[in-house]
């Protein structure tokens, strides 16, 4: 693996690690986002962002669809994976999506 994809992973690990720190302090404070992110200068969008970004990944970021919304549904299902949603069709290899929905969701 080249140095820029270290880096980058680096920084990308760094930026999970700032902003789970940032959402444990709310938390801990026991102040609602918008009066935590107003004194601290923080877009609250930016926060509920990532604390839903950082939730979904400590929690697998599966989310279980209605029957109804899938097509085809006795072949095939959906993953929603953050903002994106993965088809799965019979004798999808599992490590293949774990990985693609790990690489979704660290996007």
């Amino acid at each position: 693996m080249d140095d820029a994809k270290i880096t980058a992973q680096d920084a990308r690990a760094t930026k999970r690690e700032d902003w789970r720190r940032i959402i444990a302090e709310q938390q801990t404070e026991g102040k609602t986002a918008a009066v935590f992110c107003r004194e601290r200068g923080i877009p609250v969008w930016k926060f509920c962002y990532w604390r839903k970004v950082l939730t979904d990944v400590e929690t697998g970021g599966f989310v279980q669809m209605p029957v109804n919304t899938v097509p085809d549904a006795a072949s095939q299902i959906w993953v929603e994976a953050g903002r994106w949603r993965v088809c799965v069709t019979p004798g999808f290899d599992a490590a293949t999506l774990r990985q693609t929905v790990e690489a979704l969701t660290a996007s």
